[in-house]
């Protein structure tokens, strides 16, 4: 049984940066209930595990934010449980295209595309493009959708080292068809949108930075979808005032 026990603006003033899901341990509820707490505003696909079993104990899709009691659990399990969570609820969007995710004056160019060598390789970034440009360059929403998350802390220090992996501010946006919108490595402090905001195409959204894992001052533009518990990247064309844009790198 799953029962929803906080309203949507219970997690508004969630510090940017902490964890988006996690599992709440309330020792005074009933001894084999505990709750799952999400600030993602919009799908989040849970599982909660027996650690020490690998026993799949409860499987579900959370409609972020708030915080959700997972009730019936055996009761040997709670010392050993483990919580997975993935943005989203599984999803098999069609190719889309997208606009350009900067105004049609910025000086820009692609420095990776699809299947770069220097960082697109997982599945997570198999279909990313990093566009460099400009320090301070208005980053807009590519496409229509609502915004999940929004992490604007982390210092435009970027380099190219793997501990900066998780440092980089980001913006995820939701989609009609269940696909996501990632804008990553973006200035501190820059957002112009909040988590549960609804957004048109051409909305600025942030400024372009060189926070976390970073070679340089870029924008990482990624389109993802949930596949079962785990995220990937897909393809998408994006189209300029002067056409269909060609996602490989200009050198």
């Amino acid at each position: 049984m799953l029962i929803p026990v906080l309203g949507l603006s219970a997690l508004l003033s969630a510090p940017p940066g902490a964890a988006h899901t996690e599992l709440v341990m309330n020792r005074q509820s009933l001894e084999n209930t505990v709750s799952v707490e999400t600030s993602l505003f919009g799908p989040v696909q849970v599982q909660l595990k027996n650690g020490k079993s690998g026993q799949l104990l409860f499987e579900t899709v959370l409609d972020g934010p708030g915080i959700f009691e997972m009730a019936d659990l055996p009761p040997d399990s709670l010392n050993n449980l483990v919580l997975n969570a993935v943005p989203g609820k599984p999803s098999k969007p069609g190719l889309f295209t997208y606009q350009m995710p900067f105004s049609a004056n910025a000086d820009w160019s692609i420095s990776q595309g699809f299947r770069g060598r220097a960082s697109h390789a997982d599945a997570l970034n198999e279909y990313a493009v990093d566009f460099d440009i400009a320090l301070g360059t208005p980053v807009l929403a590519a496409r229509t959708g609502v915004v999940m998350e929004v992490i604007d802390e982390f210092p435009d220090d970027g380099r190219a080292r793997k501990s900066d992996l998780d440092q980089a501010n980001v913006i995820r946006i939701l989609h009609e068809d269940g696909s996501m919108a990632v804008y990553g490595h973006l200035l501190q402090d820059s957002a112009a949108v909040t988590p549960g905001q609804w957004l048109v195409d051409g909305t600025p959204i942030a400024q372009s930075g060189n926070s976390g894992f970073s070679h340089g001052p870029h924008l990482h533009f990624a389109v993802q979808r949930n596949v079962g518990m785990r995220l990937e990247s897909i393809p998408f064309r994006m189209q300029s005032v002067n056409g269909m844009v060609s996602l490989e790198p200009d050198r």
